[in-house]
């Protein structure tokens, strides 16, 4: 934050809000009005990241935009969070801190149908999350969302508050009983979800394609694959053509159709292969 907005009355009266807050109600809407002191943010969700459990939404809140969050973060969790470059970040273990969504999505992250088919339509310009760790099996992501480009200093002012944003959350939800809030942290589903990402196409694939796939549908690029696997792009071009062959599609968005589908439409555990179900009944 600059020398000037760290010694702003406004910033520290609004600080001392969202700690008379803790405990209350009040407490996201007093964060979200000091974090709006440093960059112009329209919107904030709360969300739950448990390791072994289904990704739920704390708190949602925007004001008069034209992505009706309620509906784009109720279609979030029915499966989309699968391929949310934050929900990953939080399940590889990132550091507690803030990120934009620069920071932690793929490199093709605006030609991945994941972007195409569902984030673009939040008519969003900028977000960033406070990724907060609880423990080894819980995160709580804070997400803020703008409809316009923050600019250097204001993504800065954010990262800079960081820790205050990282120990006020921690102890406004640092004894949160999972087993005390229901249905979405039923543990035995939310192994299920979570692997069926890392399942979808196993029956059908060899275990390299299945590894392509997973990294197509989130948005990596041919030469980001090659990175990651440790492989040549033209031996990237050749596994997904295979796969592309044997899931009898021809382009990036009917896989990501696939995916959502099989997975929207799985009546056998999702800790196998979505896709194989799926393709019997069609």
């Amino acid at each position: 934050m600059s020398k000037d907005r760290l010694k702003s009355p406004d910033w520290y009266a609004q600080m001392a809000r969202v700690i008379d807050a803790q405990g209350t109600p009040g407490f996201v809407e007093s964060l979200f009005a000091a974090l709006k002191l440093l960059a112009p943010c329209q919107a904030i969700t709360v969300f739950l990241y448990p390791r072994k459990g289904l990704p739920s939404a704390l708190f949602v809140k925007d004001e008069e935009g034209p992505w009706l969050p309620e509906g784009n973060v109720q279609r979030y969790l029915e499966g989309y969070y699968l391929l949310c470059p934050f929900y990953r970040a939080c399940m590889d273990g990132v550091a507690p801190g803030c990120y934009r969504l620069s920071d932690v999505a793929p490199d093709h992250f605006k030609r991945s149908e994941y972007y195409l088919a569902f984030y673009q339509h939040a008519h969003l310009e900028d977000e960033l999350n406070f990724i907060v760790p609880l423990d080894e099996h819980l995160t709580i992501a804070v997400a803020l969302a703008s409809t316009q480009r923050l600019d250097r200093q204001q993504v800065n002012d954010l990262k800079c508050v960081a820790p205050w944003v990282v120990a006020v959350v921690r102890r406004q939800w640092g004894h949160l009983d999972i087993d005390a809030l229901g249905g979405r942290f039923e543990s035995a589903l939310g192994r299920q979800i979570n692997a069926a990402l890392n399942n979808f196409g196993s029956s059908l694939l060899t275990e390299r394609e299945c590894r392509i796939a997973q990294y197509l549908l989130r948005g990596h690029s041919t030469r980001s694959l090659a990175e990651r696997l440790g492989i040549s792009e033209d031996t990237v071009k050749t596994h997904r053509k295979n796969l592309y062959t044997k899931l009898d599609i021809a382009k990036q968005s009917e896989l990501f159709s696939l995916f959502i589908d099989s997975l929207a439409q799985a009546q056998e555990g999702l800790s196998k292969d979505p896709l194989e179900s799926y393709l019997r009944r069609r």
